[in-house]
């Protein structure tokens, strides 16, 4: 009896520390999301003064959140975000065209990376 409640208890664990994970996953990748359409909003305006400070704060949120979520998230998913957010500061810095094109992959990356995580039935079986 003592086994089955032990494995219990471990599944018990899993479970909590997964869903702990997605919720944390999911939360941060929505604020790094907001932070990409007011940049995509500021460059479609023209308001150049705000896009090296947004492309900055974006980097540094997308460096603390990829430093803990290397254990999360399989790493190629990482590897592209960390490329793209690199050129935005650089393309942000230049005001140069592609910057949009580079924001929108960024977008569409970070939303599969939350829709990833998040635990549904269909995901689990």
């Amino acid at each position: 009896m003592t086994r089955v409640k032990i494995s219990g208890a471990v599944l018990l664990i899993l479970l909590a520390v997964s869903t702990f994970a997605g919720i944390w996953v999911n939360r941060r990748c929505d604020g790094m999301l907001r932070d990409i359409e007011r940049l995509s909003t500021a460059a479609e305006n023209g308001q150049t003064e705000v896009l090296s400070p947004g492309a900055e704060e974006l980097n540094g949120k997308w460096e603390h959140f990829r430093s803990r979520a290397s254990f999360l998230v399989r790493y190629d998913k990482l590897v592209e975000a960390d490329r793209l957010c690199s050129r935005i500061t650089e393309l942000s810095e230049s005001e140069d065209t592609e910057l949009r094109a580079e924001l929108a992959e960024l977008h569409d990356i970070l939303e599969m990376m939350k829709s990833g995580e998040t635990p549904l039935m269909n995901s689990v079986f």
